[in-house]
């Protein structure tokens, strides 16, 4: 039976606010201390209290670490906030992935497809009809195939990860909810979309390489192997 922590991590909804207090920690995070408040609110401008909540709500959502700073003046010491590991996969994706279907719009179409006699076979021409548009905004036809499959699949928000076996861990997934829901028509989808990367104008898949999606594979992931036939 699938675990609910099987598979990738979902995408937190964060408002444009929220986004740009999570975008400044990690662009002041590279000292490893991490940003104070006020550093924050002074790169961010406004009330150092709105600041301020907007941090304690990233680390609730387990984006930012909340880490005392030691030394210097007496008293309470200052805290500092640096970026975690979800919320570098949550910013990467978020910065990628734009614009992303909703899981509230996916989730109807799946719901639909679901009910229809031939629901793969919808599900598998949707999933090349949107490789043909990413292959266009990752401009990604001339390189290794399993490059190709990388830059579509971060540019479409799934953050992967190479594993030493060669197969790619998909850390998130922009649409989470709906492939928990529907994973027989929205995990083909994503399955074809892969499949449709590899291939050339003609329909022949690029230099026999075969790719299969491993829906909730493990704690915190996805797997997508990449063979060559």
């Amino acid at each position: 039976m699938r675990s609910a922590t099987s598979g990738p991590i979902a995408l937190p909804e964060l408002s444009a606010a929220r986004l740009r207090v999570l975008q400044a920690a990690s662009s002041r995070g590279d000292t490893g201390q991490g940003a104070t408040v006020g550093e924050l609110a002074d790169q961010l401008g406004g009330h150092p209290n709105t600041t301020r909540a907007h941090l304690g709500a990233l680390v609730a959502d387990g984006l930012l670490d909340r880490v005392a700073l030691t030394g210097g003046t007496r008293g309470r010491p200052a805290n500092a906030y640096r970026l975690t590991e979800r919320g570098r996969l949550v910013l990467e994706s978020s910065s990628a992935a734009e614009p992303v279907a909703t899981d509230e719009l996916v989730t109807a179409m799946a719901e639909h497809l679901a009910t229809t006699p031939d629901a793969e076979a919808h599900a598998r021409a949707i999933g090349r009809r949107w490789a043909a548009q990413l292959a266009q905004e990752t401009g990604a036809g001339d390189v290794a195939p399993a490059d190709r499959v990388v830059a579509m699949l971060r540019t479409a928000g799934f953050s992967p990860q190479p594993e030493p076996s060669g197969d790619l861990a998909l850390r998130t997934c922009p649409v989470l909810a709906s492939a928990r829901a529907h994973p027989g028509v929205v995990c083909t989808m994503h399955e074809e979309m892969l499949r449709a990367a590899l291939a050339d104008e003609g329909g022949a898949a690029a230099e026999d390489v075969q790719v299969s999606l491993v829906p909730f594979a493990r704690e915190g992931a996805c797997l997508v192997h990449l063979r060559r036939r």
